[in-house]
């Protein structure tokens, strides 16, 4: 298949980009700025906020992969993180529907349901949390991704181009997961770092995704017979605590509701919908010995 991939100078859209050339697709590599992209992709540098842009890039293909966001709401008036997000969304969707793609496969994020980015403490209703429990935000991050998952409904209503949004956890290689894993309980000992803000081990629930289950969920979808929008939760089952996850929620969300066993490390948010539906789970878990 000839595929779009968005966002892809970025950690997880070159390593979209990388795996769906190593299996032997046709890949174009998108972003608005120039950067390293995979061996054998083609590299197009533009604004994904243009339609006219976005048009001259996806006609012709068969799918897009669409990962290029703004990936956090870290702007005080809260506007431009908005405005790039959902418009740059709207955009890409616009031209897939137009060039008649069977399938869009768009990041949204497990932010949505604003515990991660909130500026006072916030807690799910229920764990683990599924499609269906309410989101609850107060920042443009999470704003955006309902706005495009809401896009992805309008569009599927008005085309035959299916759109499949993945709710992710923080994604990212096992190195990087373990040295956030690491500032769980260690925030006031370690040096500040702006990409880690304090508490947000906690706030995102210890969830985690590596890179190589994420470019194969990826590449799973594009293969399969979709239809309409549809969003997915994908995380590991697990979390990226030693601590079980029972302790876990008492302590930090005390008034959530505990639907399950969490006796073990159960991660507090369900992938189920996607294992469900396509047959396959993270199989890349974090090294426990190592945290």
């Amino acid at each position: 298949m000839k595929i779009v991939v968005t966002g892809a100078t970025g950690l997880l859209g070159r390593a979209t980009a990388e795996h769906l050339a190593s299996v032997g697709h046709e890949v174009i590599s998108v972003d608005r700025k120039s950067g390293q992209v995979p061996a054998g992709t083609k590299l197009v540098v533009g604004d994904l906020t243009s339609l006219e842009f976005c048009d001259s890039v996806i006609a012709g293909t068969d799918c897009v992969v669409h990962l290029g966001a703004i990936p956090n709401p870290i702007e005080p008036r809260q506007y431009t993180v908005f405005q790039n997000n959902t418009l740059s969304t709207f955009a890409v969707f616009t031209a897939a529907a137009q060039a008649k793609c069977r399938t869009v496969l768009y990041a949204s994020s497990v932010s949505a349901y604003g515990t991660a980015y909130s500026d006072k403490w916030t807690s799910p209703i229920y764990a683990p949390m599924d499609e269906a429990h309410p989101l609850v935000y107060e920042e443009s991050y999470a704003l955006s991704k309902e706005v495009n998952e809401l896009s992805a409904v309008m569009w599927s209503r008005r085309c035959d181009t299916s759109f499949v949004g993945m709710r992710f956890p923080w994604t990212n290689t096992p190195e990087k997961t373990l040295e956030l894993a690491k500032r769980f309980r260690a925030d006031e000992t370690l040096p500040p770092d702006p990409r880690f803000p304090v508490g947000i081990v906690a706030k995102i629930l210890w969830t985690y995704l590596d890179l190589r289950d994420a470019v194969k969920a990826i590449e799973i979808v594009l293969t399969s017979k979709t239809h309409g929008a549809e969003v997915y939760n994908f995380c590991a089952p697990d979390t990226m605590s030693n601590e079980s996850t029972e302790k876990l929620m008492r302590e930090f969300h005390p008034t959530t509701q505990l639907q399950g066993d969490f006796s073990g490390y159960q991660a507090p948010i369900s992938s189920q919908k996607f294992v469900d539906m396509f047959g396959f789970e993270p199989a890349h878990l974090i090294n426990r010995e190592s945290i």
